[in-house]
């Protein structure tokens, strides 16, 4: 067990020079496939699942626009590969073991995410609190926010409230027990 947490960490150490290299998106699809995520790019239906399959071309060419983390091991040292991502609308964090509240927190620091990001999903990641929920509120594009199975959330009422007073345009369902 403890050689894939070592290996996970391994897959999200960023690599600020092939960020240089390759830009943001492409450098980000890389992590994120490395790490067991989905990317779906600007104009185009499908998922990029296989890290071998990524699109070619012109440097800046493909943008990414949604982000699927489900049961992926990102986890907090690789959210730097998020800066300059500039068209990302929509992330879904399902089952990712290794995201917690300061993920979150980094996830609505982003400045190009505060602007493009307009749906969050949050399913079953069993280290995000309140704390974290509330870290959302710098995200002001947010339209929607789906949280399902997060026992963590020990204050719903208060947290819930604060976060809607802050993003009033924000549309929040719950599935929580």
């Amino acid at each position: 067990r403890a050689f894939w947490g070592w290996l996970n960490a391994v897959f999200n150490k960023v690599d600020y020079e092939r960020i240089q290299a390759v830009g943001p998106d492409r450098a980000a699809s890389e992590w994120l496939l490395r790490c067991g995520a989905l990317v779906r790019f600007q104009g185009s239906p499908k998922w990029q699942q296989d890290y071998n399959g990524l699109p070619t071309g012109p440097l800046g060419k493909h943008k990414i626009e949604a982000i699927n983390a489900t049961e992926s091991c990102i986890m907090y040292r690789g959210f730097d590969y998020l800066d300059g991502l500039e068209h990302v609308t929509d992330i879904r964090l399902e089952k990712c073991i290794y995201i917690q509240d300061e993920c979150l927190q980094r996830l609505s620091d982003t400045n190009s995410l505060q602007k493009s990001l307009l749906q969050l999903k949050i399913i079953s990641c069993g280290n995000v609190t309140d704390k974290g929920i509330l870290a959302l509120h710098k995200l002001m594009n947010l339209e929607y926010l789906y949280l399902s199975d997060l026992p963590g959330i020990k204050e719903k009422e208060r947290t819930f409230q604060i976060l809607l007073q802050a993003l009033p345009k924000l549309e929040l369902e719950l599935d929580l027990e």
